[in-house]
């Protein structure tokens, strides 16, 4: 069993580290683009239409068939690994859950990973484990590795010609090479033997399995590998001094530096590598083809993807289908947002991209002038707001669902209008089918401006917008840039008309980016009413902790099961649902109410937080993937039968005595005698507020509110027959806890009166049979201070040590530690990665915000 406190190594990493890889793939990406537009003169975008045009029908028809074909292979991968861990799955799911993985690995990248997800969850709902599931992605990608050895020395090996013409080696070197791949590989078939075998490189283990497992694996990648780059290969023009076998050498060389570039799918570097690679092809046929191929070979199959969501989505015909259709869809649902978001991203991309080129001469004069102007804007516009919501639809967004949906439908004609591809207008058709059938998926409510971005999804967008960049100045280098261009209005003004839908296209982007930044927060939640808040009364009394007194401070809204034996006093900020505390009530009930506010925030679209809870439904908070984060520890002094004699209680003896000396009394004021003396107390709170220079706090916090005040004893101190101190006191009979709230005094009062006021009130509370008094947190105290502490440990101790003039870390902690406290842990449950960070600050933001302030708009 693990402790919390472990949790603290989940901490985030630093903002640095997740935008570096970002940049990078940017980086590349425009370093590739740059390279590929060096190889072409002033016209080279009109030399690759010309090539474009070459490639015929049936060229077309064959690498499609290839393409498909070697994604079959691809699923034979999925049923060996099942296969070895002996699970039996019906057939439809192994293939639709194999072939989307591998759909969505090729084209992200990181197959291993990205691909891995997809198993995890498709697979996972069936009753695979992690270990299982792991051993599936482990024979894929030991698939791919043994492929490429073998093809690349058989390559090396019997048509060392091509590889001498692109590597500084002769032909005997590169024969050389390739016979040592292939010695290689039966050196490491006779290594693994009949049980396999793990191989160490330092700290990293590998296990490889045993060599009839390898050599069915290599077999099938071989086939695939074969397939996939013949599918290239047929669309190519005769290359001089370079058969099949050689190709295929060349093409996993440049496939391998795709992958190594983290660029998705290679983009660029890919194309970059064939043209070094195979310098006896023109450039303009190469990336002639090689377009063809990024078509057939990955827009192609997440398109077939689309249909198969799209067909899944009609649930009645499903339900009345065979045990195929049943499990092919229960396989997919939990796909279709994130398969209709990539589709919805991808024509966004295209219709962007489609802006900077030039129309068709056979579209001239099919359209008036403004009406051509007018759609090539809308279609630009439409685009860039495709790839702006698409992870809203992601994250199953009600809002981006309607938004894409009438950009889907309204976008065909206006991109037909302007001269685009008749293809790009279909597929917005066919997306919008498949969000309509699977309308039922997108159910969260919420702002698109509060869902918060992955690095992932900022690197996509980042790369359509650097293509897009290059590609217009690509596609116009052999057009000077003049002032005037941004006035030119023509038919035939392409270049005008280009750099008009790029700027558009950067303000919409700007604007919306700003807007994000801008849009800090969002209508609260309805807080209860007074009847709701009175309700709860059987419940408060029957509560262990008093913080649940929290609820009445009638700033937060509740969540209740169908019993009404429990609560959740919550509100919403930012991205977040924010709950204060744990779930009140029996413990059987708060465990279904955190499902229950869990299932609130998803269907909000939010982040769900739980703010200050302690240690007794951490396993909870775990099992549904949060993160814990220690606060800081709670000070639980034990009253019962609470005395001041003996040497240990010496301090507080002498802070008593020194009070009563001083003139001191103290008086419980009941919650029937609280109104008459709330004039004072308001006074006592605004000389307090204008001492300290602050303001009221809210949701963690109460605030001085006479409607709160009256629900509770309030114990106040007096001096010269009028109150000087005052604190409104929340009790757990249930769990003989006592505590406090709001503690305030004038600035005349006597010194100590604070400490007179704990001292007296730990005898009331002992008096009255109560068996600890809670002073509630120490923020950011008891954490680890060891060197190999987790980094939310290192960082939160750097801010209590460098903030005490702002806070008073360790002057609150020590004056708490003087009444001889028991610490319990308080923590907070949100999701980790970015969204912890952020959960921070909303719930910071939160509890700043005066309750008398806050806007309900």
């Amino acid at each position: 069993m693990t402790d919390p406190a472990a949790a603290d190594a989940a901490a985030p990493h630093s903002g640095w580290r997740r935008a570096l890889p970002v940049v990078i793939s940017l980086v590349i990406l425009a370093m590739a683009l740059r390279a590929l537009s060096a190889e072409f003169s002033t016209h080279g975008y009109a030399a690759i239409r010309h090539a474009f045009r070459d490639i015929s029908l049936g060229q077309v028809v064959l690498t499609l068939v290839l393409g498909l074909s070697s994604y079959a292979c691809l699923v034979l991968f999925d049923a060996i690994g099942l296969h070895r861990s002996g699970r039996q799955l019906h057939p439809a799911r192994i293939a639709i859950t194999a072939f989307l993985a591998h759909t969505v690995g090729q084209t992200l990248g990181f197959a291993a990973l990205t691909g891995g997800a997809v198993r995890l969850r498709g697979y996972g709902q069936v009753g695979l484990n992690l270990g299982e599931i792991g051993q599936v992605v482990l024979v894929s990608t030991l698939g791919f590795a043994f492929g490429a050895w073998v093809l690349l020395g058989l390559a090396l090996l019997l048509e060392p010609a091509a590889a001498a013409l692109a590597l500084p080696l002769s032909v005997g070197a590169v024969q050389i090479a390739g016979a040592a791949l292939l010695v290689g590989f039966g050196v490491m078939l006779v290594a693994v033997g009949r049980q396999g075998r793990t191989l160490r490189i330092g700290s990293h283990a590998l296990w490889l399995p045993d060599y009839r497992t390898v050599l069915g694996v290599t077999v099938l990648s071989v086939i695939e590998l074969g397939l996939a780059s013949a599918a290239l290969y047929v669309l190519l023009p005769p290359i001089p001094n370079t058969d099949y076998i050689g190709f295929v050498g060349l093409y996993l060389v440049a496939v391998v530096a795709g992958l190594l570039s983290t660029v998705p799918a290679g983009l660029g570097v890919f194309e970059w590598s064939l043209l070094k690679l195979l310098p006896g092809v023109a450039p303009a046929a190469l990336l002639a083809a090689a377009l063809v191929y990024r078509i057939t070979y990955y827009v192609f199959p997440m398109l077939l993807a689309l249909l198969m969501a799209a067909a899944t989505g009609l649930r009645r015909p499903v339900s009345r289908g065979t045990v195929a259709a049943r499990a092919a869809w229960l396989t997919l649902r939990p796909w279709l947002p994130q398969i209709i978001a990539i589709a919805v991203f991808a024509i966004g991309a295209a219709l962007v991209i489609e802006g900077t080129l030039p129309m068709p001469h056979r579209w001239e004069g099919v359209a008036p002038l403004p009406l051509v102007e007018t759609s090539h804007l809308l279609s630009s516009l439409g685009g860039v707001a495709l790839l702006l919501i698409g992870q809203g639809l992601q994250r199953r967004s009600h809002a981006a669902w309607v938004l894409a949906l009438a950009i889907c439908i309204a976008l065909p004609l206006p991109a037909w209008l302007r001269g685009g591809h008749i293809p790009v207008a279909l597929s917005a058709l066919l997306v919008a089918l498949a969000l309509w059938v699977s309308r039922r998926e997108f159910y969260r409510e919420g702002a698109l401006l509060d869902e918060a971005w992955s690095w992932p999804w900022l690197r996509n967008l980042g790369l359509v917008l650097v293509a897009t960049v290059w590609l217009l100045f690509f596609v116009y280098s052999h057009v000077e840039y003049q002032r005037e261009l941004w006035w030119q209005f023509a038919i035939s003004g392409n270049a005008p008309r280009a750099l008009r839908a790029l700027l558009l296209v950067a303000v919409a982007v700007i604007a919306f980016g700003l807007a994000r930044l801008l849009h800090s927060t969002r209508r609260p939640l309805d807080p209860a009413t007074d009847a709701e808040l009175d309700t709860l009364a059987p419940i408060l009394a029957g509560g262990a902790d008093t913080q649940a007194s929290l609820v009445l401070t009638g700033d937060k809204a509740l969540l209740r099961d169908e019993a009404q034996r429990g609560f959740v006093m919550m509100q919403r900020y930012g991205g977040s649902l924010i709950s204060m505390g744990d779930p009140v009530g029996p413990p059987e009930v708060a465990r279904a109410l955190i499902w229950r506010f869990r299932e609130e925030a998803d269907r909000l679209g939010l982040r769900p937080v739980f703010y200050q809870v302690g240690d007794q439904h951490w396993q909870t908070y775990l099992d549904m993937g949060l993160t814990l984060v220690k606060l800081g520890e709670e000070a639980v002094v034990p009253i019962a039968g609470f005395q001041l004699e003996g040497k240990e209680r010496a301090e507080l003896r002498q802070a008593f005595n020194r009070g009563k000396r001083s003139g001191l009394s103290f008086r419980m004021l009941m919650p029937e005698d609280v109104a008459p003396a709330l004039p004072r107390l308001e006074e006592v709170s605004r000389q307090w507020l204008e001492d300290k220079a602050g303001e009221e706090k809210g949701f963690s916090l109460g605030s001085f509110d006479p409607s709160y005040l009256v629900r509770f004893p309030v114990a106040v101190v007096e001096f010269e027959g009028r109150i000087v101190a005052f604190a409104n006191v929340w009790r757990a009979p249930a769990g003989g806890e006592l505590s406090v709230d709001l503690m305030r005094h004038t600035d005349d009062a006597p010194k100590g009166t604070m400490d007179y006021l704990f001292v007296e009130l730990f005898l009331w509370g002992a008096a009255n049979g109560f068996q600890r008094f809670s002073l509630g947190m120490a923020p950011l105290s008891g954490l680890a201070q060891h060197r190999l502490a987790g980094r939310w440990s290192r960082f939160a101790n750097v801010v209590a040590r460098h903030g005490e003039r702002f806070y008073g870390f360790s002057g609150l902690r020590r004056f708490k530690s003087k009444f001889m406290p028991q610490w319990r842990p308080r923590y907070l449950a949100a999701p980790g990665g970015m969204h912890l960070p952020a959960a921070l600050l909303d719930v910071t933001r939160l509890i700043s915000l005066d309750p008398k302030r806050r806007d309900p708009d």
